[in-house]
């Protein structure tokens, strides 16, 4: 597994989706969504988000899993995303289940992100690329919706996402943020995995 410094900031990868399929599974499901709420995104993720900023876990801790993380207080198994195998009931046999088996690398946690105008996520650092890799897939964007990467003593590296079937490797080892201040909603599917194949 390569270490943050050796993978790049961001990567476009071959893997190609139909965006508006996945908006059409979430618009179907959104009702039933909103009622998940892992434990990653109730306590990791709230002091960096704003109110604007909405996250839609789609996977669900897997029982018997037993990964944790290597760092002091954080060795209960549900910090840990490799846990978070398991895709929500009311998604299994749609589209998103297709595009999510679609990595070569096993898929863990799973979840949409909604940022409405003016949304933001504070600048932040999660776990270094050994650990696990994400996925962005941008379903809906604008031209003021970007995110952000930054490495040790660089600028941050700004890419603005199109939602036009593409899937981006970002590299969450790094200090990273992302916001929207354009005039219309952004929408994204964020796919975590267990490994790097989908990288080479």
């Amino acid at each position: 597994m390569k270490k943050r410094n050796e993978l790049p900031n961001y990567k476009k990868i071959s893997l190609t989706i139909d965006k508006d399929k996945i908006l059409k599974v979430l618009e179907d499901n959104k009702d039933k969504l909103v009622q998940y709420r892992d434990s990653l995104n109730v306590k990791c993720a709230t002091p960096y988000l704003s109110e604007l900023y909405e996250q839609i876990p789609i996977t669900e801790l897997t029982e018997g899993s037993d990964y944790t993380l290597p760092l002091a207080g954080h060795r209960d198994v549900k910090y840990d995303e490799r846990n978070y195998t398991t895709l929500v009931e009311c998604l299994r046999g749609t589209y998103v289940d297709d595009v999510i088996n679609m990595f070569k690398s096993p898929a863990t946690r799973a979840r949409f992100i909604i940022k409405k105008p003016g949304a933001h996520i504070l600048p932040h650092m999660d776990y270094d690329t050994t650990y696990s890799v994400r996925y962005f897939i941008p379903l809906k964007t604008n031209e003021w919706s970007f995110t952000a990467v930054q490495r040790k003593d660089e600028q941050p590296e700004l890419l603005n996402m199109k939602a036009d079937g593409s899937v981006y490797f970002v590299n969450q080892g790094y200090t990273h943020s992302a916001w929207n201040f354009g005039k219309e909603d952004c929408i994204r599917l964020i796919v975590a995995v267990n490994g790097q194949e989908d990288l080479h």
